[in-house]
């Protein structure tokens, strides 16, 4: 009869173990339930720290543009020929417009134009010319960086350095139909111009290259192809939609796409602004950031280490899914890694030289393999 107490005890055991199994069940739902209501909130507030971050970033775009228009419109009402800083060239004008000066990378001249009244001294318009090259020996892309034109120019701030043949005097209308007397004064960079840029950025190139392990001289075959060591380089192009788009210093980072990838990758938040591009050091360090993903993520089934280096040149000028297109018109870089391993290196250049969707990518892929040897 010993065995009813037993069974009761059983029983009772049970009984308590699914009160406490059901007790437990309902902890972790209300745990879960709890730390799901917590995601909720930060996806929220991530959400709404972003809407914020795009709305100033739109913002900034807006008054820029509007401030840019307007500025266009104040240098087409007085000069004739309108100049504006690009991938290769450096333009800035005084605040009246009276004044401007073009560096000109890629050829290597330093040009500044400066207007005065009919009547004006010319040794005083010469002096304002040379007042803006002393304002332009001091001019640095960022706080830690040496002079933009430091080490560039073959004459100095010393007016007397500078030829007479390489200062011109003239009469002038400009469109408005206002007279002026210009005076034009023309600095040649020296002969070893590129190669001084070059040697300034090196140091940089090696440290982020190094740390991540990307080929420092296939970056600075990019520098040389995207800005010509330009600190200043802007370009510009229509986005889809109809809207203006841009990208920034060195490595001609756009905003909106490789320079939200990098930033994001590197710990940034949204879109990296202007500034951040226009500074030599994090604009080297977001590129090759960028080149990093390029190798080490989106072509990193890639098994021929050449191949790769093909494939990342193109995808950091036109984005790895249009790279993808050249096989077939798929966008799906994943779809087309086959394909790739099954070519040697040759056939595949070959291929992209050929089928890349767009001729400047084209164009881009073969300059950049030239210069590598360069360095």
């Amino acid at each position: 009869m010993k065995i009813f107490p037993i069974l009761l005890t059983m029983l009772l055991g049970l009984s308590s173990l699914f009160a406490q199994t059901e007790n437990w069940q309902k902890q972790r739902e209300r745990e879960r339930a709890r730390w799901e209501q917590q995601r909720q909130r930060e996806k929220k507030a991530w959400e709404q720290q972003r809407r914020e971050e795009r709305a100033r970033w739109q913002d900034m775009v807006d008054r820029e543009s509007a401030a840019w228009q307007a500025h266009v419109a104040a240098v087409k009402r007085k000069w004739q020929e309108v100049r504006f800083s690009d991938v290769k060239n450096w333009v800035g004008y005084g605040e009246n417009k009276d004044s401007r000066f073009q560096a000109d990378f890629e050829n290597g001249n330093l040009t500044i134009e400066v207007l005065g009244d009919p009547g004006s001294d010319p040794a005083l318009l010469q002096q304002q010319a040379l007042s803006i090259l002393n304002q332009l020996l001091r001019e640095r892309a960022a706080d830690n960086q040496p002079p933009i034109l430091d080490n560039q120019l073959q004459y100095g701030q010393d007016g007397r350095q500078i030829p007479p043949d390489h200062i011109r005097r003239q009469n002038y209308t400009a469109p408005d139909g206002r007279q002026y007397q210009q005076m034009t004064v023309n600095i040649p960079f020296r002969q070893n111009h590129l190669r001084n840029r070059a040697q300034a950025v090196w140091p940089a190139v090696q440290r982020f290259a190094q740390k991540y392990e990307v080929d420092p001289k296939l970056i600075m075959a990019i520098i040389h192809t995207e800005s010509a060591f330009n600190p200043k380089a802007i370009s510009t192009f229509r986005r889809a939609g109809g809207r203006m788009g841009h990208a920034y210093g060195l490595m001609q980072l756009v905003p909106y796409s490789g320079g939200k990838e990098a930033y994001e990758f590197l710990g940034g938040r949204g879109e990296p602004s202007p500034a951040i591009l226009f500074d030599p050091e994090k604009n080297i360090e977001l590129g090759i950031a960028y080149l990093h993903k390029l190798k080490h993520y989106h072509f990193a089934g890639v098994l021929d280490l050449q191949n790769r280096r093909y494939l990342i040149t193109a995808g950091y000028n036109t984005g790895p899914n249009n790279v993808a297109r050249a096989f077939g018109g798929r966008r799906q870089v994943n779809a087309v890694i086959p394909q790739i391993n099954a070519m040697p290196p040759d056939r595949l250049y070959a291929h992209l030289l050929y089928n890349l969707p767009y001729y400047e990518t084209r164009d881009y892929l073969r300059k950049v393999q030239e210069r590598v040897g360069l360095y």
